[in-house]
């Protein structure tokens, strides 16, 4: 069984926020860094579409209008932790999973843990998966987020 990454980080903003704007991925997901039509059209992707609630669904378009389905929210309570199931762009049965939680720390600071786990889910691609967002989870959650939330 293969290790979860674990990030943990303090945001500068109460807990509902902080949860609303993690869920507001299209503002600060950087697509121009990661996204399918990267890898498959050659230019960052033209949009991402959270749906912020159980069984919602995170989609992006591609630059040239392919749809792909990143992950499916698998719990959500909101303002305190949600989960989902990830796979952006493979197939659903192949994912892993992130679990968020927000945790108050004041009115105006609040501890978001990001755990990226089941490695296992993406079968043969699941080391390779993990190197990957092993590194990208500093760009994406650490800085990206991070600073979404400043």
């Amino acid at each position: 069984m293969l290790d979860p990454v674990i990030k943990t980080i303090e945001v500068p903003c109460g807990q509902q926020q902080a949860f609303d704007i993690f869920c507001d991925m299209a503002t600060w997901w950087p697509l121009e860094k990661r996204s399918m039509s990267l890898m498959r059209a050659g230019g960052p992707a033209k949009g991402l579409s959270v749906e912020a609630r159980l069984g919602g669904q995170i989609v992006e378009t591609a630059i040239d209008d392919d749809e792909h389905h990143w992950g499916t929210f698998t719990k959500f309570d909101a303002h305190h932790h949600l989960q989902l199931d990830f796979h952006m762009g493979l197939p659903p049965e192949q994912s892993g999973q992130v679990d968020v939680t927000f945790t108050p720390l004041s009115a105006t600071t609040t501890r978001v843990e990001l755990v990226h786990s089941n490695w296992e889910g993406y079968g043969d691609m699941a080391e390779m998966m993990l190197n990957g967002y092993g590194s990208s989870w500093g760009l994406l959650f650490e800085e990206a987020y991070a600073g979404a939330c400043k």
